[in-house]
């Protein structure tokens, strides 16, 4: 197989991330490389890793928030799937530049694809 997809989980929930990062690693050909649940942690792994893309929650907690993460990445060159449980969000984050859109529940079937099309 050609070479592995670095994958970047980005999302305040342990059990989303860690699904995600099972998810991913059942299936050949992705590498996750960094999980994490704000915009600091994962602009420092975006900037030390080098991810090929970014799986990241449009809603993240507090004062980090999921669009500006987003527009943090693009600057990076670190491609966005966005991903939100809230399909209110999707215009948004594609207007920010998330490459692709994914509600969570449709991620299983939409996600592999989405990864391997943005690489």
């Amino acid at each position: 197989m050609g070479t592995m997809i670095r994958v970047l989980i980005v999302d305040d929930d342990l059990r989303v991330r860690s699904a995600l990062r099972a998810f991913l690693d059942a299936n050949a050909g992705f590498d996750v490389v960094g999980e994490a649940a704000g915009s600091a942690a994962a602009l420092e792994i975006a900037r030390t890793l080098a991810p090929h893309v970014a799986v990241v929650d449009m809603h993240l907690p507090g004062i980090d928030d999921g669009l500006a993460l987003l527009r943090e990445l693009m600057e990076l060159k670190v491609p966005v799937v966005a991903i939100s449980l809230d399909l209110a969000v999707r215009q948004s984050a594609l207007a920010a530049g998330a490459s692709r859109f994914l509600d969570k529940a449709s991620v299983p079937e939409f996600l592999l694809d989405a990864l391997r099309q943005m690489t």
